[in-house]
């Protein structure tokens, strides 16, 4: 499972699409189609907090959350726990529940679907996804470091706290990394930061807090942020729709 569009299809036992068919009342043709016209925005929504502390350490606590891990595996725990779940998730990627209404109505155009149907079946495949996400890191060795990292930032006042004071030791105002440099050159100078790479004295700790090893968590963050790209073709117009309705979010409020 290297994107979120394999995640889905593995979910389950790989029933995890006839299951969301029938706890929504629709075929497994409209489920797929469903969660095809979802993906995208969730992956968006994922993107878009990778520079930002708060954003990313909400995304790494959810990944460790067993809730989320057991609607990955169990249709019963997807149906009944995984809706607040990946409620709470939306809320940290979106905001406003009016961005996820309007996800929602992009998806609704696509599929035909009603956009109340989307709307509640998207934060039962959020947390699908990020209890696939954690499975797919257990796989490759990194479910454990997951575990440590998130009691870690427990003990330190949250993932948010530690990166927020990676990215700004000065204490002034966090900022994400200018956008020419990509996600990849942004994870790899923020956690170099937390790593605690130091260009004048040319020395790197061997664990964080918690014996965690440096380099097993940027392998980790490095798989996260791969399993993060949708993994799908996303038509050209709903790919454009998402775009102007995720854009919404970065508008300063008046």
């Amino acid at each position: 499972m290297f994107n979120l569009n394999d995640i889905m299809q593995a979910a389950q036992g790989g029933q995890g699409i006839s299951n969301l068919a029938q706890q929504f009342g629709i075929s497994p043709e409209q489920a797929q189609a469903a969660v095809s016209s979802l993906i995208p925005a969730l992956s968006q929504g994922l993107q878009s907090k990778l520079g930002d502390a708060n954003g990313l350490g909400s995304i790494i606590n959810a990944v460790s959350q067993p809730a989320n891990q057991q609607a990955f595996n169990d249709p019963m725990a997807a149906a009944q726990a995984s809706a607040a779940a990946g409620s709470n998730i939306l809320g940290s990627l979106f905001g406003s529940p009016h961005i996820t209404q309007q996800l929602a109505q992009a998806a609704a155009s696509q599929t035909g679907l009603r956009p109340d149907i989307l709307a509640s079946m998207l934060p039962v495949v959020t947390s699908m996804a990020m209890g696939g996400m954690f499975k797919s890191m257990q796989n490759q060795g990194m479910g454990n470091m997951l575990g440590q990292l998130t009691n870690a930032a427990g003990n330190a006042g949250g993932m948010g706290n530690i990166l927020s004071q990676v990215m700004n030791p000065a204490g002034g105002a966090t900022s994400a990394a200018p956008a020419a440099a990509g996600m990849m050159g942004m994870l790899t100078s923020l956690f170099g930061g937390l790593f605690g790479n130091n260009a004048a004295s040319g020395t790197t700790p061997a664990t964080l807090p918690g014996g965690i090893n440096p380099a097993m968590v940027q392998e980790g963050i490095n798989a996260l942020s791969k399993m993060m790209q949708p993994g799908l073709q996303v038509a050209a117009d709903h790919q454009a729709n998402l775009q102007s309705i995720l854009a919404s979010m970065m508008k300063p409020q008046s």
